[in-house]
């Protein structure tokens, strides 16, 4: 795998940058399908097929075709520390904090990514603490890994809820990291450095809005996933500084890997320990090459409204985002 393959794999991976936990986290809240002005479709287009083997949806006065030659990659950053380990319950006390869905097309040789907020009302597979499968309920999809051992089947949970929330689209691999990942990453650069977006003092006195930090390990961790005591209550400005934080470390890593051909296998080595995923190395090696040749077609932010709920912020996104997000990724327009 070359190091060029490595880092960008990585710099899909490492988005899942996690939170330490701010409050006792209990089991997922659930709530009645449609209740409290839940907005998220779970429809799909109204097709208009003149063929039964390569339909034509309409939407927005254009035809789209479903692309043929696409795969989907679903990272998840775990707000936990440690080696994974499985529940002795199927239910946990872990969340999916970080929600990365990276959809290649091998015919045009392109990748686009759609970050998902943790807070997100959405479908989630509901599992007791035996195993028995629940039926559904709507509540944060960062719950949607509480269910399950911890391990592979909290992953496939996380999948099928994301799957549900973009219209049942299709996702074909996922990968994990936990929140030991965040020092791993910044002491491999030997600390990144930011600037502070807004006042952060109350989590640590250097913090001061529009300062210069380098963070180590420590601070990496409070700025990328410190929410609760801060202006901004939402998820989405901690989602924002994530991306800072990522953008920052890859041209650190980058200058790294120039200058030593060992850094990336270094860095895999650091993490491989720490991840869940359904793909082997040749898998992950195929996906590193994807992310090196072919053209990036960016970030989708998925929009919609937060809200106070009863425990949680709630996020509830507008479907015209989630339709819109689904044709980009996994359509062609005709």
């Amino acid at each position: 795998m070359g190091v060029a393959a490595v880092l960008l794999l990585f710099f899909s991976v490492l988005f899942f940058l996690s939170r330490k936990k701010e409050e006792e986290i209990g089991v997922a809240p659930t709530k009645a399908t449609g209740e409290n002005g839940q907005n998220i479709p779970l429809e799909s287009f109204d097709p208009y097929a003149d063929e039964e083997i390569d339909p034509v949806l309409y939407y927005g006065g254009k035809g789209y075709k479903l692309k043929k030659n696409a795969e989907s990659f679903l990272f998840i950053g775990i707000d936990s520390f440690g080696e994974p380990t499985k529940s002795e319950s199927y239910i946990n006390n872990d969340q999916a904090d970080v929600l990365m869905l990276v959809v290649v097309d091998h015919d045009l040789k392109q990748y686009g990514i759609v970050q998902i907020n943790r807070d997100t009302m959405a479908e989630l597979t509901l599992i007791g603490a035996t195993g028995d499968n629940l039926g559904t309920g709507v509540a944060q999809i960062a719950f949607s890994h509480t269910y399950g051992t911890g391990l592979n089947d909290s992953c496939e949970y996380t999948v099928q809820a994301v799957s549900k929330l973009l219209l049942d689209s299709t996702i074909d691999h996922y990968v994990s990291l936990p929140m030991d990942s965040i020092a791993i990453i910044n002491r491999s650069v030997g600390g990144v450095t930011v600037t502070i977006p807004y006042d952060m003092t109350s989590k640590d006195p250097a913090f001061v809005e529009g300062a210069e930090v380098t963070l180590d390990d420590a601070q990496a961790e409070l700025f990328v996933r410190s929410r609760k005591g801060l202006d901004e209550p939402t998820n989405i400005s901690r989602m924002d500084r994530q991306l800072t934080y990522l953008s920052a470390w890859k041209v650190l890593a980058t200058q790294r890997m120039n200058a030593d051909a060992g850094y990336a296998i270094n860095l895999i080595g650091d993490l491989s320990n720490y991840m869940v995923t359904d793909m082997d190395l040749g898998k992950l090696s195929d996906l590193a090459s994807y992310l090196s040749e072919y053209e990036s077609l960016g970030i989708i932010k998925l929009d919609g409204d937060s809200r106070k709920g009863d425990e949680y912020m709630e996020f509830y996104v507008y479907d015209t985002s989630i339709k819109e997000a689904v044709l980009s990724l996994y359509y062609n327009e005709e």
